[in-house]
């Protein structure tokens, strides 16, 4: 038996009142999602346990088989541990975003218009080159995600740092800093947006018609992370993990998870589905379990944009769950597709409620769900929580 995992961040939501009170996995069409929901079980999962943070880092650890109150892991280390760099004892790690605020001060895009690596690169080496010294160091990750290493301030985990993707269309001025090192990182913030208004990248981001970074934003503190029990040895399999963001990239690397990267991988609406999804059958030749995560739902939603959001939705079902499906035509395959966290498009925001999944394949007894969405979950009866009990359940034990 194989075993697939199909994450699509943030593709569960809210109805829609234009649309007939519709959310956008109800919109879209999903015809082979919906004959695995058919042949299997749909239910819902709380990937989120109460009291945490509605964020990837949490519910995609869930997904992957781990309590996230066992490994309150700040995100921003987790993401670092992707690079492969190890934070000493007393460093710090935050996320930090190449975002576009208007000159009124609201917040236009938390990630530029998801900005390219080349160019979120080229912007990350003009930072370095001032910024970094003894105590600050800045990492390059992918597109608009840089990573600040700060020594001997352990005051920023308690520092409330307001997060960019949590702030489209709202004035940031009216979400400060606060906290014991507010003063640090509001100067650190500020110097950087001082490089940034004289930046020849962003000139040239200009001159293109592209949207400049005008700011950027730390958030996300963590600090080394430590104890997480090798996946192979927590579930006696051989894993496998693609995505295009650092952060599941993170979590393979702390639980043994074997990492692949396919071109065209990304984490937008430019991202390579087709590839994506020979890429998957590429790892289930040789390992036991794959997680696949597709972020471009997730993007879609921050942004508000319903059009996007569905076809990001329908081309996982066209160009990924097809090949699944054809795969296990001859070949004895469970698989299971969910979403980690709610993104509604109207709050442009994670939300805590639990998620749609299905999971069909030899042995799994089907029961009345019909499509992978919100309601056709919650009308099963079937809720799964807490939700990183949900991969024994796949796996039948």
């Amino acid at each position: 038996m194989k075993y697939i995992v199909v994450i699509l961040d943030g593709a569960s939501g809210e109805p829609l009142a234009d649309f007939a009170n519709q959310t956008t996995l109800q919109l879209a069409k999903t015809p082979n999602l919906d004959a695995l929901a058919a042949a299997g079980q749909v239910g819902l999962a709380v990937n989120v346990p109460e009291g945490m943070e509605p964020s990837s880092n949490v519910a995609c650890s869930s997904i992957v088989g781990y309590n996230p109150l066992d490994y309150p892991i700040g995100r921003g280390a987790l993401e670092l541990s992707a690079l492969g760099i190890e934070l000493a004892d007393d460093e710090v790690a935050l996320r930090a975003n190449l975002c576009h605020v208007s000159p009124a001060g609201i917040m236009v895009s938390y990630s530029c218009d998801n900005i390219s690596s080349t160019d979120g690169h080229a912007l990350a080496d003009e930072l370095k080159a001032a910024l970094d010294d003894e105590q600050c160091t800045l990492y390059k990750g992918s597109g608009f995600r840089l990573y600040l290493v700060v020594k001997g301030r352990p005051g920023l985990m308690q520092t409330v740092l307001p997060q960019a993707h949590n702030l489209t269309d709202l004035p940031i001025a009216d979400y400060p800093v606060e906290g014991p090192e507010a003063d640090f990182a509001i100067d650190f913030m500020a110097r950087a947006n001082k490089l940034l208004a004289n930046s020849p990248t962003n000139a040239r981001l200009i001159a293109g018609g592209k949207l400049p970074a005008t700011n950027l934003m730390c958030f996300w503190p963590g600090q080394r992370p430590s104890g997480m029990q090798p996946f192979s040895e927590r579930y006696g399999l051989k894993a496998a993990l693609n995505s295009g963001v650092d952060l599941l990239d993170g979590i393979a690397a702390l639980t043994g998870i074997e990492r692949f990267k396919f071109p065209g991988v990304t984490d937008g609406p430019d991202n390579d589905y087709a590839a994506q999804g020979e890429g998957a059958l590429q790892m289930l030749a040789d390992y036991d379990i794959v997680f696949l995560h597709v972020e471009a739902p997730d993007a879609e939603g921050h942004d508000g944009n319903i059009l996007g959001k569905r076809l990001a939705v329908e081309a996982i079902d066209r160009e990924i769950i097809s090949r699944l499906r054809q795969y296990a035509v001859d070949k004895p395959l469970r698989m299971m597709a969910l979403p980690d966290h709610p993104t509604p498009v109207v709050s442009k925001r994670h939300s805590a409620a639990p998620v749609p999944f299905l999971m069909a394949g030899p042995g799994i007894i089907p029961n009345s769900g019909m499509r992978l969405t919100e309601a056709e979950a919650a009308a099963t009866g079937l809720l799964v929580d807490p939700g990183w009990q949900l991969l024994n359940r796949l796996l039948g034990r």
